[in-house]
């Protein structure tokens, strides 16, 4: 798993879904994902690397999730998921589900894209064309859900071309079993993964050219353990 360079001339934080109806109790699916979201401490980890990004002149987008009434009434070809979010009326962009929660309200700091339909916004938002127009070639990535939004930004930005760092920890799924596939898939696709603490000293001291070295695996590049990596699977491969 390669490292990946914080500049905050290419990288933006992108965050996936950061709405009611993903991350507060008052969530249409709060039955299924809640459990996840408050034990990862869902919330505060988005809120800290998006004032760490805020610190390190990192941009930050937002890729939400809105369906309006004829969506909801006219569309014919659902999959399970669209099931679920369609019979609850979830991320009704009439309703509160779907507003920003207030710790991660936009800031003069955030860019909010045009909402994406499916799970990726790389094909029903306007997600690639954003980043590239600023110059934006590394992601750093988190949000929800873990198998589902942040999984299939991960796999289209990187057939896309962009270098991505996913945080393991600033998500969740409905379930241990779905947020341990997901984990087992960043492992795979993501050009590293690593958790919240060891990014948000990166993004933090990303505009000063003093990054501090990326993690692998929870092992640092000297071989020392690192307690505040990621410490997945992979890192116990030969």
């Amino acid at each position: 798993m390669a490292d990946v360079t914080v500049d905050p001339e290419r990288t933006a934080l992108l965050i996936t879904d950061p709405q009611v109806d993903f991350l507060k109790p008052e969530s249409v699916v709060w039955d299924k994902v809640g459990e996840t979201v408050e034990e990862n401490a869902v919330v505060d980890k988005l809120r800290r690397l998006r004032e760490a990004a805020r610190e390190g002149d990192v941009p930050v987008f937002y890729s939400p999730h809105y369906y309006e009434d004829a969506e909801y009434e006219e569309w014919d070809h659902l999959n399970t998921i669209d099931e679920i979010m369609f019979d609850t009326r979830m991320f009704d962009v009439d309703g509160e589900g779907s507003e920003f929660v207030p710790e991660l309200e936009p800031d003069d700091n955030t860019f909010v894209l045009s909402p994406h339909k499916q799970l990726s916004g790389f094909w029903t938002n306007d997600v690639a064309t954003q980043l590239r127009q600023r110059g934006i070639d590394t992601l750093v990535l988190a949000g929800m859900s873990a198998n589902l939004c942040v999984e299939s930004h991960l796999r289209d930005a990187v057939e896309n071309g962009f270098e991505v760092l996913t945080v393991t920890d600033a998500t969740a799924a409905a379930g241990e079993d779905a947020l341990e596939a997901a984990l087992t898939n960043y492992n795979f696709i993501a050009h590293e993964t690593a958790t919240t603490d060891a990014v948000v000293d990166r993004l933090a001291t990303a505009g000063t050219g003093a990054e501090a070295t990326a993690t692998d695996g929870g092992v640092d590049r000297d071989g020392g353990d690192d307690e505040t990596g990621d410490g997945g699977f992979l890192g116990g491969l030969p």
